[in-house]
């Protein structure tokens, strides 16, 4: 009969993995807040931009090259800002499902609690 290792005990794995899971929350946090602001400074500008196309009696809805190039002007940003929202999103939930999950096991402690008197020394 075989033992395993203390190591490669499903606990073992469980700490090694629990580690990486605030990390991948404050990340999440980041990425969201940075990407709705992001998303936020983008649709404000484009809607400037729509805005001060439209003073000259044009408007942003028509066919010309020069109005799509307007309206295509900040697609990049707007699809980096929301693909980042999904991904924070996803990050942010993820890792809370994790928690939440995992919020009665104990780790790293030993069960050895010390009192004020053990730890002053008296």
């Amino acid at each position: 009969m075989e033992t395993t290792p203390a190591d490669a005990s499903p606990a073992a794995n469980h700490r090694g993995f629990s580690r990486y899971i605030r990390p991948l929350l404050i990340l999440g946090i980041v990425l969201t807040a940075v990407s709705a602001v992001l998303l936020f400074i983008v649709l404000g500008l484009d809607a400037f931009t729509a805005t001060v196309y439209s003073v000259g009696g044009k408007s942003i809805s028509d066919p010309t090259p020069e109005a799509e190039a307007l309206r295509d002007q900040y697609l990049g940003a707007q699809i980096a800002a929301i693909v980042g929202l999904v991904v924070g999103g996803i990050l942010l939930i993820g890792s809370l499902v994790v928690m939440y999950l995992n919020r009665g096991r104990q780790n790293g402690d030993d069960g050895d609690d010390l009192s004020f008197e053990d730890l002053a020394g008296d």
